[in-house]
């Protein structure tokens, strides 16, 4: 008989090593069916599989056709505003401040006197070298005279003429210093600066007042080597000062040098600014909004709608709901707009907004 209890045995290690197999194949199963079922849920009404997906939504964008217009290329520059004419009044011989003529501010007439500057001693100088020319002078004469009448040698003459040479410059000389010691304006204008203060003791040549004509004013401005390439004169200027934050004055370009400056290594701009009023005064800081080239009917389009990738200059347009990406050759350009000198046609349709959404070829809806 046989033993039951050990075939018993055997079915149940037969079951245990069975049960991996038969979960492993359960799970199969569910898989399967899930699939089908997926399946079945696309087919169609005649029993076809669906395989048609959706298309990409189209991406919003604003657009704004391309249009051209005159366009006008400004620099800006700063510079100081100084009188049409200014002088710097000095005491040539020094001295001390004897008698003040004049106030800051004052109106002055060419060749009035502003100040005294020990005068007792320049004038007693200046009259000696007057009456020394005067004596010169007669002795060369004369000694002409002497030649002429054979009394004499050419010689002789020749002396006294250096002489009177001489005479003549220590005249010139005492004369200058008078006019220091005096403080003589030569020409009409403002007392912009005065130096000296009443009994001040002056070195030679030390500076006495400043004297401005503020009925025109001169800006020079330094133009840097790139801005002024191929530009063979300049007509016109808009001027600003920080006093007048809000008025604009027109300015004109009297001398543009054609050399560049070893100082400030760029080209000098002289810009002449009306000045009636006199509002503006001596050392005010200007902003000097140069006009330097004119586009007449150039294309333009707004600076913010150009993008770079690497050194290619990029925009977008639209064509037939699609966005096409376009590369432009650049031109001139301010705050706001570029000029376009290669790339785009006037009646495109650019991409102003929402071009960093898209890409080459991608569908796009204009909105408003």
């Amino acid at each position: 008989m046989k033993d039951t209890r050990n075939s018993d045995n055997q079915t149940s290690r037969g079951l245990r090593r069975a049960a991996p197999r038969i979960l492993i194949a359960s799970l199969v199963g569910v898989l399967l069916i899930g699939t089908v079922v997926a399946r079945s849920l696309h087919m169609n009404a005649n029993g076809n599989s669906s395989t048609h997906e959706e298309p990409p939504r189209a991406v919003p964008v604003r657009v704004q056709p391309v249009e051209s217009h005159d366009f006008i290329e400004y620099g800006e520059y700063f510079g100081t505003a100084r009188g049409i004419r200014e002088a710097e009044l000095t005491a040539g011989a020094g001295g001390q401040v004897q008698a003040l003529l004049a106030e800051k501010g004052e109106t002055v007439r060419a060749g009035q006197y502003l100040a005294e500057i020990d005068l007792r001693r320049v004038t007693s100088r200046f009259n000696t070298a007057t009456l020394n020319e005067r004596l010169a002078r007669e002795a060369y004469e004369r000694e002409k005279e002497f030649l002429q009448r054979g009394n004499s040698f050419q010689v002789r003459v020749d002396e006294r003429h250096l002489t009177w040479l001489r005479a003549q410059s220590e005249q010139i000389e005492a004369e200058r210093m008078l006019e220091g010691a005096r403080a003589v304006a030569p020409f009409e204008g403002i007392v912009v600066r005065r130096y000296a203060e009443l009994y001040d003791e002056l070195e030679p040549g030390d500076p006495s007042f400043r004297i401005a004509d503020l009925s025109q004013l001169k800006i020079t401005v330094g133009i840097p080597e790139a801005d002024v390439a191929g530009i063979h004169e300049l007509d016109e200027a808009e001027v600003y000062f920080t006093a007048f934050p809000d008025r604009s004055f027109e300015g004109t370009p009297t001398a543009f040098a054609r050399a560049r400056s070893d100082r400030t290594l760029s080209y000098d701009v002289d810009i002449r600014v009306e000045n009636p009023d006199q509002l503006i005064l001596s050392g005010q800081t200007a902003r000097v909004r140069l006009v330097l080239r004119r586009f007449p009917d150039a294309v333009v389009v707004p600076s913010r709608a150009i993008y770079a990738r690497g050194n290619r200059s990029l925009v977008m347009v639209v064509e037939d709901s699609t966005a096409y990406e376009r590369e432009v050759r650049t031109g001139a350009s301010d705050r706001t707009e570029t000029v376009i000198l290669e790339g785009l046609r006037v009646g495109d349709s650019l991409v102003v907004e929402g071009f960093n959404r898209v890409s080459d070829g991608t569908r796009v809806t204009v909105r408003n």
